[in-house]
C-alpha cells in the first residue's frame, strides 16, 4: 500500500503541480481551490454513479431470482427445462460482470481520492487526507468497504452455481 502511495505522489509531483505560486500570479491559491472543488465533485460524481451502477446489478439479480423461483415450479407454469439451466448461467455471467465493475470503480476512486489528497498538499487544511489517516489508523482495514462491495457479487455468484448443479 506505501509502495502506491509513493508511486501515486510521485506521479502527482510531476504531473500536478506544474507551475509554482510565485509564477502564476496573485491567482494562484483561488485556482487551486477552485480545481479542488471540481475534483471533490468528481469524486462525488463517481461515488453516485457506483451507487446506481449497484442498484441496477441488484435489481438484475432479483429479477433472475424471481425466474429461478419459476423456474422451481416449472411443471405448473410449463416452462422449458433450458430455462433451468440458462437463468443461472445468465446470473453467473452477471455476478462476474458486477464483480469486475466494482472493482473499477473502487479503482477510480482510490485515484480521484489520490489526486484529492495532492491538491491538498498545497491548501491550509488537508481535510480528506485527514480523515484518510484518521480511518486508518482507528480501524482494521481501510479497504473494509472495498470487500464487502466485492463480496456480494461473489455471493451471487456462489449461489448461481449451487442452484445450477444442486436445484432440479
Amino acid at each position: 500500500m506505501e509502495n502506491k502511495n509513493t508511486l501515486h505522489k510521485n506521479i502527482c509531483d510531476a504531473f500536478l503541480h506544474q507551475q509554482a505560486s510565485d509564477g502564476y500570479g496573485d491567482t494562484y491559491r483561488d485556482h487551486v481551490l477552485e480545481q479542488y472543488k471540481l475534483a471533490i465533485q468528481g469524486v462525488d460524481y463517481t461515488s453516485k454513479w457506483k451507487h446506481i451502477v449497484n442498484n441496477y446489478f441488484l435489481t438484475i439479480h432479483t429479477v433472475l431470482l424471481t425466474a429461478i423461483g419459476l423456474t422451481a415450479a416449472r411443471e405448473q407454469l410449463s416452462m422449458p427445462a433450458a430455462a433451468h439451466q440458462l437463468i443461472p448461467l445468465i446470473g453467473i455471467f452477471m455476478a462476474v460482470t458486477w464483480w469486475f465493475t466494482t472493482r473499477n470503480y473502487n479503482s477510480i476512486l482510490e485515484v480521484k481520492f489520490s489526486i484529492l489528497h495532492c491538491i491538498e498538499d498545497r491548501l491550509p487544511l488537508a481535510l480528506y487526507k485527514t480523515e484518510w489517516e484518521i480511518i486508518k489508523a482507528s480501524s482494521s482495514g481501510v479497504r473494509r468497504a472495498a470487500l464487502i462491495d466485492g463480496t456480494v457479487p461473489l455471493l451471487f455468484f456462489l449461489f448461481y452455481i449451487l442452484v445450477l448443479f444442486f436445484v432440479r
